[in-house]
């Protein structure tokens, strides 16, 4: 998206507009011009979505009633936006696995994957009765705010109302420029041009399996961490860009990284991580798991099984939501035998160098499930993981 020239006409106008109306119909210009740009981008796959944005706000005054139909109604729309994503995101690649039919050719929606969850928190504190008060406006500014449609981060009503501002400032523009900046450096300058140079014999997933017994086990290392790097770099790049367009019109969308890769251990990486997702899923899964099963390490499971699905049906993420939540509820375990050993040597200072290169190297691990998604299958990760440790399959 922000490689087109039409994002950035669009911004200018979005932002240019904004701060020239009474603050009063500074929403509805918003929704106006969001609702233009993102459908122009995918009208018929944009459309379902905004009707279950419309809806949810129709019947959000039965959703906080403490009745049966409020009760129901809580259930069928949670129920019914996650069997949305789960028809587009995992029954197509599901189907294609029996057949070469129409639901291969099923078009992701465009940013289907943040609405449905954004709309879930939407909906559950709806329930709880816990948001400010607002309008429709004010929703449906929130709900389709075009630079966090399709690249998150996944931000939070009550978060989005309470840190607009109501001018633009020295500050505003200062900061918003500058993170810009910043992820177009991140994407194109370094992401793009420099990160490529430092691959060797191997640059994709693709070739790591096709030429996998033809290099070393130091080369499949570097592969892996240098593709670590450039997910981040990717990543994070565009939601620089998404939090410093969103900051030149006021909204102060909230941070989704904080430098994971100083991360000295897997569980403080998580805390860094792509934070918009993690903080979702530890109010909408991962506690709900704990009230229910008291149980933190199925906690982690479920939680981690939710984020490696969000991303994709299939069973790379899978495999990969379930490789993060062996780590992190091994090293959670291990920190709380060496709490009741009181074992202080793993204190020291100086052991955060070495837990962030641990870190990374964990973390990168992860990459051969994730990057040979369409083009090996289970045997093919297990034999990355075994050249990684000297061992050749």
């Amino acid at each position: 998206m922000v490689q087109s020239g039409l994002f950035w006409l669009v911004l200018a106008l979005a932002a240019g507009v904004n701060w020239l109306l009474p603050k009063a119909q500074r929403p509805k210009w918003i929704v106006a011009i969001s609702v233009a740009y993102i459908t122009s981008l995918d009208a018929l796959g944009v459309a379902p979505l905004l009707v279950w944005v419309a809806l949810i706000w129709i019947l959000r005054p039965r959703l906080a009633e403490d009745t049966a139909l409020g009760r129901w109604l809580v259930s069928g729309l949670v129920v019914s936006a996650i069997l949305q994503l789960a028809y587009f995101k995992y029954l197509p690649p599901l189907l294609s696995l029996f057949s070469d039919g129409p639901a291969r050719q099923v078009v992701i929606p465009l940013g289907i994957s943040f609405i449905t969850f954004r709309l879930i928190h939407y909906i559950l504190e709806t329930r709880r009765q816990t948001l400010p008060a607002h309008d429709v406006w004010d929703y449906l500014s929130w709900a389709t705010l075009f630079t966090i449609w399709t690249a998150g981060p996944i931000e939070r009503i009550d978060h989005f109302l309470e840190a607009r501002e109501d001018k633009p400032s020295r500050d505003m523009l200062a900061q918003g420029g500058t993170r810009l900046i910043l992820g177009l450096g991140k994407k194109f300058v370094i992401g793009m041009q420099l990160v490529p140079l430092l691959f060797g014999q191997v640059s994709d997933g693709r070739g790591l399996v096709a030429h996998l017994h033809d290099i070393s086990t130091f080369e499949a290392w570097r592969f892996l961490i240098l593709s670590f790097f450039l997910f981040y770099l990717d990543f994070s790049a565009y939601s620089d860009i998404a939090i410093g367009s969103s900051r030149l019109m006021g909204f102060k969308i909230g941070e989704n990284f904080n430098w994971p890769i100083l991360a000295t251990n897997p569980a403080a990486y998580w805390k860094r991580w792509h934070m918009s997702l993690s903080n979702w899923c530890q109010s909408y899964v991962y506690l709900p798991v704990i009230g229910l099963s008291r149980n933190p390490y199925l906690a982690v499971f479920a939680s981690f099984t939710c984020i490696g699905l969000w991303h994709a049906g299939n069973w790379n993420w899978l495999a990969w939501g379930l490789y993060h939540a062996a780590i992190v509820t091994g090293f959670q375990a291990w920190a709380r035998f060496r709490k009741k050993k009181k074992w202080t040597f793993w204190d020291k200072g100086w052991l955060a160098y070495p837990g962030m290169a641990l870190t990374i190297c964990y973390t990168s691990v992860a990459q051969s499930f994730s990057l040979i998604q369409g083009v090996g299958g289970p045997a093919d990760a297990f034999r990355i993981l075994a050249k990684l440790v000297f061992i050749e399959v």
